[in-house]
């Protein structure tokens, strides 16, 4: 294990923060650094969401005609044939009732999940000026690094470091420094409900 020094030398060259910013966080403050950044994240936000909003009419579309593609299979392959068969008069009115459920759920229910969707998004690109960054939290514990690969998606793969049940999103270049089970002190901000890591000091 590499001295304490050299190994916080070695923290702020993997270029997820600098010296300056470990300062200005020792001090409970961000650095300008870091407010352009969560600045620029947030523009960033604002700048996307135009694409997703007024599309509640697609959605719902796309919907439809996957529906309207299941029933006409289900009708080929004498599913529904079947069913009229078993439920004999009440074949019709099932069928509509299934019809009416399905119609509200498509044109209403996921259109308004889906803008509730877009509404929260938004709010995740409101300027600093009007929503403020929490307080930075100090956490001292031994750390935990680790890198995921989700089997499902086998292109996707993402690095993470866990202390004191909070876990982080971190870089790949920060991941290849940190060392599990060092005691080390962290500087995070949750902000939008997730925990941002600022920087990070070893103690040993």
């Amino acid at each position: 294990m590499n001295s304490t020094f050299e190994h916080n030398h070695e923290l702020q060259q993997a270029g997820t923060f600098s010296a300056s910013d470990l300062n200005e966080n020792q001090r409970g403050k961000f650095s300008p650094a870091q407010l352009k950044r969560f600045e620029d994240d947030r523009e960033f936000i604002r700048q996307s969401v135009g694409k997703y909003n007024n599309k509640s009419p697609l959605v719902s579309l796309i919907f439809f005609i996957g529906l309207f593609g299941f029933a006409v299979v289900l009708y080929f392959v004498g599913v529904l044939d079947v069913l009229r068969d078993i439920l004999g008069g009440l074949f019709l009115p099932v069928l509509a009732g299934a019809f009416v459920f399905a119609a509200i759920f498509i044109f209403v229910v996921i259109p308004r999940q889906y803008q509730s969707s877009v509404d929260a998004f938004q709010a995740m690109g409101t300027p600093l000026a009007q929503s403020p960054l929490g307080s930075i939290q100090v956490i001292e514990a031994r750390a935990h690094a680790y890198h995921y690969n989700d089997v499902r998606r086998p292109h996707y793969a993402q690095d993470f470091l866990e202390m004191e049940s909070i876990k982080f999103s971190i870089a790949s270049s920060l991941y290849e420094v940190l060392q599990s089970k060092r005691l080390y002190r962290a500087y995070a901000v949750q902000d939008q409900g997730v925990w941002i890591l600022l920087s990070i000091e070893a103690l040993e």
